[in-house]
Parts: C-alpha cells; sequence; structure tokens
C-alpha cells in the first residue's frame, strides 16, 4: 500500500457519531452503511460533500528526514460544541499519545499527535460550521 493511499486507509477510519438521548452524549452511530465519517485529502472535497467529514493534507518523506507536520480538519455542522469535542476525543483515540505505527510500500510511517494537539475554529460565513484543527507529526520510516 502507497503512504497515500495507507494516510486515507488510516483516516477513514474515524466513527461517525449519533447523539444518544439515553446517555446524553455522542457514540458511535449504528449506522452499517455508514459507520465511519468520509475523509478527503484537503485538495480533493468533492463539491457538495455533506457535513460530518475529516480533512487532511498530505506530505511525504522518508527515512533520515525530518518528521512531517500534517494537518487534519474535523468539519461538522451543528449549533453548539458537544459533535466536534466528541470527534475530536475519537480522533485522540485513533491517535494515542505514543502515536500509531501504519504499515506501507517499502516501511511504515509513525503518526503522533502535533503541538498544539487541537484547536477549535468557526466557519466565519456560517457559524453552524465548527471545525477541530489537529497538528499531526509523520515520521517515515520508509527507503523513498
Amino acid at each position: 500500500m502507497t503512504k497515500e493511499a495507507a494516510l486515507f486507509t488510516f483516516f477513514s477510519t474515524l466513527p461517525k457519531l449519533a447523539y444518544d438521548k439515553d446517555s446524553g452524549g455522542y457514540t458511535a452511530a449504528n449506522d452499517e452503511e455508514e459507520a465511519t465519517i468520509p475523509a478527503y485529502v484537503n485538495t480533493a472535497v468533492p463539491d457538495g460533500a455533506e457535513l460530518p467529514y475529516l480533512t487532511y493534507t498530505v506530505l511525504i518523506g522518508a527515512f533520515g528526514e525530518p518528521a512531517c507536520s500534517l494537518t487534519v480538519n474535523i468539519w461538522c455542522r451543528t449549533t453548539d460544541e458537544a459533535e466536534p469535542n466528541a470527534y475530536a476525543r475519537e480522533l485522540g483515540k485513533l491517535i494515542p499519545r505514543g502515536g500509531v505505527l501504519l504499515h506501507c510500500d517499502g516501511g511504515g510511517m509513525r503518526i503522533y499527535r502535533g503541538n498544539p494537539w487541537c484547536q477549535s475554529l468557526v466557519d466565519d460565513t456560517d457559524r453552524t460550521i465548527k471545525r477541530r484543527y489537529f497538528n499531526v507529526e509523520v515520521e517515515y520510516i520508509t527507503e523513498e
């Protein structure tokens, strides 16, 4: 699997969340057709993409080079902060403090949290579009 495909596969595992009235919070949705939110490279979001979705930048490196700093954004349409905060916690589970190792052609890559990890942002043109902006570091352990 190419480095780009490994990143896409990884970011495509963020579960879709739904509000649970019983618990008063967000939990993984019971929607077998859409168990995860869509993930797009930030330059390839299709017209009409429905929120929520995740975007990420792609920077590629190799062993011996400094880690690459990627950005990940989770976009939601909501009037409060509960849903984007829940997605932020879910991404934190995918990228724990010690990082996560992904396999790819020619070796692997270690993804870990950047600093600062997460920032809250709102769209200037539509206050119901909430965004969480994440700094992510990727260390490539590949020959090229």
